[in-house]
């Protein structure tokens, strides 16, 4: 979305939904072995029904807070936008995980030199 936000040329903007489009045939198969490996047996029914409502919600409230954000902004500014917080969503999830994994890392030191 951010190549054509910030007004690229198509062939540019093509070339970027191309490697984009490289990175989504294997999400679900990871999404899936991430939520099998980090949840209990017991409660992986309830968060995979959990995940797939939220995934199911997720378009029509995109279309429903799109839409306006379009209207009211014009469409190069929607993208930009749109680009920006997945960006930022993407960094904050990183930096959550590198602090979760170092967080276990420490506790596990913490354990082995008692």
């Amino acid at each position: 979305m951010l190549p054509l936000g910030l007004g690229a040329s198509t062939v540019v903007a093509l070339v970027g939904f191309a490697l984009a489009g490289l990175l989504w045939p294997p999400y679900s198969t990871l999404s899936m072995a991430l939520f099998q490996r980090s949840t209990p047996p017991a409660q992986l029914p309830q968060v995979l029904a959990a995940t797939s409502s939220v995934r199911v919600l997720a378009v029509p409230l995109g279309t429903a807070l799109g839409g306006p954000l379009v209207a009211l902004f014009g469409t190069g500014a929607a993208l930009r936008f749109c680009a920006m917080a997945i960006v930022v969503l993407g960094f904050t999830a990183a930096t959550a995980m590198a602090l979760r994994s170092a967080a276990a890392r420490r506790s596990c030191r913490w354990l082995v030199g008692r």
